[in-house]
């Protein structure tokens, strides 16, 4: 069951990304206690500590203390109104992501928020630059907002599952930390019957094919038989589940995105590393992809192991 005295970590900067962030973190884990992180890279953070600041550096850096500060209450605000206990926090940083990890293992938080376009709003080809250093190095589970999330999507969250320990960490943080109550647990495989198509040397397509055939029926079978493990392990901590065995329409976070657009999703959430029986990635590629495609929010997650230090 969700732990209402629990704590997430929200990385705010004031951006609309930002604000659709909290807005998610209300509807997705509400209610309990928010921490609302502005992480500052103002003139104290560029220079060393052994430099004394001028008479006007240290005005502008009064200046972006109060500024930071008001945005860091404006975010608090937002999270109250989204249904969140909250608590704005200052820090300095010259990197948001190294920062927010501090903040998440001082303040005890069970999760990270940010919007996909974090700090300073730096574009990449696939992430925010907040976003991609807290994929990277998170030890807790990290939802991940888009920039414009579907808000009228309030269906079930869809928990990509192939069985491994990444995807069982999957299943209990859903269980642990989210409000919506509702989920499918989707094992997909690959056929196949793709390989069959480009022909086997020296032997007859007909032999091929069927053999093809006999594969993906054990494909099938097996992949059929994980999901409903993973909905039973989705049911016994506390969630509406079922299990669903879906073959990939060209991929496997496509094939994701597919079924959670198709039931107007809450969230989708998968495991950062794993590799299924069926050929299936459910792994770093994976979560990537969603996070840059979906049009809800993405929640990636780890086993439990030691904090970040």
């Amino acid at each position: 069951m969700k732990d209402d005295s629990s704590s997430v970590l929200i990385g705010f900067d004031g951006s609309p990304e930002a604000e659709a962030a909290i807005r998610a973190a209300g509807a997705l884990l509400a209610p309990r206690r928010a921490v609302v992180a502005h992480v500052s890279d103002g003139i104290a953070a560029l220079v060393s500590h052994r430099e004394a600041l001028t008479g006007a550096a240290r005005e502008l850096e009064g200046e972006e203390a109060r500024e930071a500060a008001r945005i860091a209450d404006r975010g608090a605000g937002l999270a109250e109104r989204a249904g969140l206990r909250a608590q704005p926090v200052v820090a300095r940083g010259k990197k948001a992501w190294p920062k927010l990890l501090e903040l998440a293992d001082e303040h005890e938080a069970e999760a990270v928020v940010v919007g996909s376009r974090g700090v300073g709003r730096v574009e990449s080809a696939l992430l925010g630059s907040v976003s991609a250093g807290l994929l990277g190095h998170s030890h807790l589970p990290v939802l991940i907002v888009p920039p414009l999330p579907d808000e009228r999507a309030t269906g079930p969250v869809v928990i990509g599952y192939d069985g491994s320990d990444h995807a069982d960490a999957a299943i209990e943080a859903a269980i642990r930390l989210l409000a919506v109550r509702e989920a499918i647990v989707q094992t997909v495989w690959v056929s196949f019957r793709a390989v069959a198509a480009a022909g086997v040397a020296g032997a007859p397509a007909e032999v091929v094919a069927k053999g093809a055939e006999e594969i993906d029926l054990g494909l099938r079978s097996e992949s059929e038989r994980t999901a409903e493990k993973g909905a039973r392990l989705a049911v016994d901590g506390g969630l509406e589940a079922r299990g669903e065995a879906v073959e990939a329409q060209g991929n496997v976070w496509r094939t994701l995105l597919a079924s959670a657009e198709s039931g107007r999703a809450a969230a989708v959430v998968v495991g950062s590393h794993g590799r299924s029986a069926f050929g299936a990635t459910l792994a770093g590629s994976v979560s990537r992809a969603l996070v840059h495609y979906a049009p809800v929010p993405v929640m990636v997650v780890r086993p439990p192991r030691a904090r970040h230090s």
